[in-house]
């Protein structure tokens, strides 16, 4: 559009200068007007001529001076050129790019293929294990059902037991009887002989009956649940923050440990026997974590399911950071009861208390016995002494318990009762 114009304008501009100079010329002939000793007809030509040159000149010039593409036209053509030149070389260059890049962009396409199969046959695996552990799981509970529809019938066993041992004990005197009198009865010794191998055959099927009796008792005993699903099977602590290889000789000594205490719990005579099972990846996550903190950290292994004796004990690892609790001689938990005087009422203010104080350092941070519920425990004697202490007191008192030394998270905390009367 730009083009056309400017096409235009200088065909306008030649125009007024062709008639400039014609008009021009002509004023000048007309006056007879001489330069230079020239005829006139040859000075009005001369005079027409340099006035096409000037105005023509001066045309160009005001044109260069106002516009840049004509400017550029003139005097920058050689620069367009080469840069046209190095222009058309750099599409070379980043064409040449383009396609390398389309090449490495197939290849990701490709490899993220080949990912996402991955992925996929990876997922799908998951599914199948996750199915098979369903699977295995119902097989556990129905294995639990029929354990205790076996224990019912290994107590109804037990009691035939009894009764076929009592009917042996008779057969087998009976069966003395008769070999007493077949050595002094020889006329009737056929029919004592045929008696006693019958009584003989009925012998032996009930030895046979309470040997079966025997081997259902024995796998009755060998079902019976020895550690409970959420049960503490060991707490240890190991220190943070040494690094993973420290943290998993640690932890790895700690399993040890609980694996050859269990053995010994069992009575199991190969002390070389991992009956304890804990997955690699719950085992690795545990140390990552362990060597990642800068604090004492407790490690509780618990059993993950009910374990029947004679299988493994499947078990599983939980973290808790272990921090000061209670100081030394620190108050737990104290109250102010009133006593009537009552026999029963010393050990019921008694075990009331301490089932407060077990809440206060439950809530204060004490690990409690997932199981029982309980941080500590307490001896017969202790426990008799302080409900005779209340029961010789009346009236109002205060109850409270003192930490017998510094108490972490892992517990168990330990606790003297001090009793004193109130007005």
């Amino acid at each position: 559009m730009y083009g056309l114009a400017l096409i235009a304008i200088i065909a306008v501009m030649g125009g007024a200068i062709a008639y400039i100079g014609d008009k021009l010329g002509t004023k000048v002939g007309k006056k007879k007007l001489s330069i230079f000793g020239l005829r006139p007809k040859h000075t009005s030509i001369i005079v027409t001529i340099v006035t096409g040159i000037l105005i023509s000149a001066a045309t160009l010039g005001l044109m260069t001076a106002v516009s840049w593409d004509v400017r550029t036209a003139l005097f920058g053509m050689e620069e367009l050129k080469a840069q046209l030149v190095f222009l058309n070389s750099e599409v070379g260059s980043k064409t040449q790019e383009l396609e390398l890049s389309r090449a490495e962009l197939e290849t990701k396409t490709a490899e993220y293929t080949a990912v996402s199969t991955k992925v996929k046959e990876t997922v799908d695996q998951l599914n199948r294990s996750k199915a098979e552990l369903n699977e295995v799981t119902s097989e556990r509970d129905k294995a639990s059902a029929a354990l205790a529809v076996l224990q019912t019938d290994y107590a109804a066993a037990r009691r035939d037991l009894v009764a076929y041992q009592q009917n042996i004990k008779s057969l087998q005197a009976t069966k003395q009887e008769l070999d007493d009198r077949v050595a002094g009865l020889t006329t009737a010794i056929d029919e004592l002989n045929t008696a006693k191998t019958e009584l003989q055959s009925d012998l032996d099927h009930l030895n046979e009956v309470a040997t079966n009796l025997k081997q259902g008792l024995q796998i009755a005993k060998e079902g019976t649940v020895v550690f409970r699903t959420g049960e503490v099977l060991a707490t240890t602590v190991v220190e943070g923050g040494n690094g993973p290889e420290d943290t998993a000789g640690a932890l790895g000594e700690a399993i040890y440990k609980t694996n050859a205490m269990l053995l010994d719990k069992l009575n199991v005579a190969d002390k070389k026997l991992e009956i304890l099972w804990i997955a690699r990846a719950d085992f690795e996550q545990a140390a990552a974590l362990i060597a990642q903190t800068n604090q004492e950290v407790i490690v509780r292994i618990s059993a993950v399911g009910n374990t029947v004796y004679g299988e493994p004990v499947i078990g599983g690892l939980e973290l808790f950071p272990n921090h000061l609790i209670y100081r030394k001689d620190e108050t737990v938990y104290r109250e102010v009861v009133t006593m009537s005087g009552e026999p029963q009422q010393a050990e019921e203010t008694v075990m009331a208390f301490l089932q407060q104080v077990n809440m206060a350092a439950v809530k204060k941070g004490i690990l409690p016995d997932p199981i029982q519920g309980t941080v500590g425990s307490m001896s017969g004697s202790e426990l008799f002494e302080n409900i005779n202490k209340v029961g010789r007191h009346r009236g109002k008192i205060e109850l409270s318990a003192v930490t017998e030394q510094d108490t972490y998270t892992v517990g168990p905390i330990r606790i003297k009762i001090g009793i004193k009367s109130v007005p």
